[in-house]
């Protein structure tokens, strides 16, 4: 009698440790399915049920490259072999989905989603059709974890008409070894309180306020009239640091209208390296054409600054 009673108790013990192993186990599995902090979804679209974002970021940046053909080498250097380079709002979201589904059901569930937007196709490829899973995860997206298996990925570049222009995203799902399934959205969308205008004035704290605004500021050339309003802004503030992004539709291929814009915004850089600004403040671009104005008003051929946030 004493050794079931022993037993009996022995077996309470072991059902009270399981269930405390369980609930950590619940626990720690809910918390990771938890949003990271300061996430939130994108508006066009709603997410997969019951994902979660594992990691999330927005900044305004002078140059996204788009892809729309499939990653390969091309003369020892890994990109796709067509893309749009963008310029504006970058939204950058990464989902993870719940244990048990596939990369399909995901590539499946935003189509559709993108379907009912109206939504122009860009490039879309499937599994092996999109080349190294590898090059994707580390060379167009630079996000490690996506990097699974080439035959479980999907891949899609859409195109969204909207004001004050349209919207680009680019999609990417995977499916991982360890079985686990991400999704990847890259929304850039034109800044929406942003205008378009050229500097016509030498008044530092003027131009300053306009990028501050975010609108869309730029010099016709480096001998544009305007150059004086941002030398004297450079001068003043010295805790101010540009970005020199230029743009041309010079040329018969994209690559020498992205030369010629590059040598436009690098002209620019060198008559303020010439007046004593220092180097360190100022970064250069070049996007061609691709990146238009959407305004007829507006030059094919610029340069527009853009104002970088404090370290």
């Amino acid at each position: 009698m004493k050794s079931l009673a022993s037993n009996s108790r022995n077996s309470r013990q072991l059902m009270y440790l399981i269930g405390l192993l369980l609930g950590c186990i619940f626990a720690v599995s809910a918390k990771a399915a938890t949003d990271v902090s300061g996430s939130s979804d994108l508006s066009l679209v709603q997410r997969y049920p019951n994902s979660w974002v594992v990691d999330y970021s927005q900044a305004t940046v002078p140059e996204y490259r788009l892809a729309t053909g499939k990653m390969k080498k091309i003369n020892g250097v890994i990109s796709p072999q067509s893309a749009q380079y963008l310029s504006g709002r970058l939204t950058r979201l990464t989902y993870r989905l719940p244990s048990g589904r596939s990369s399909h059901e995901a590539f499946r569930h935003f189509s559709a989603e993108f379907k009912n937007l109206g939504a122009e196709v860009l490039y879309r490829c499937e599994g092996r059709n999109c080349g190294d899973s590898d090059q994707w995860a580390n060379y167009q997206f630079g996000i490690q974890r996506l990097y699974g298996i080439d035959r479980e990925q999907y891949y899609q570049a859409l195109r969204f008409e909207a004001e004050p222009g349209p919207l680009h995203l680019a999609f990417y799902t995977v499916k991982r070894g360890n079985k686990r399934v991400y999704v990847q959205l890259d929304l850039v969308e034109p800044l929406a309180s942003q205008s378009t205008q050229v500097v016509q004035t030498e008044a530092a704290d003027e131009v300053l306020k306009l990028l501050q605004q975010r609108q869309r500021v730029y010099l016709m050339d480096a001998d544009d009239a305007g150059f004086g309003g941002v030398l004297a802004l450079m001068q003043k503030r010295q805790n101010v640091r540009l970005q020199l992004v230029g743009h041309s539709d010079q040329g018969q291929s994209i690559a020498q209208q992205r030369q010629r814009s590059i040598e436009l915004a690098l002209r620019l850089q060198q008559r303020l390296l010439d007046a004593g600004i220092e180097s360190g403040r100022i970064e250069v671009f070049g996007v061609g054409a691709l990146a238009p104005a959407y305004l007829s008003a507006i030059p094919s051929e610029r340069i527009e600054l853009l104002l970088v946030a404090p370290r």
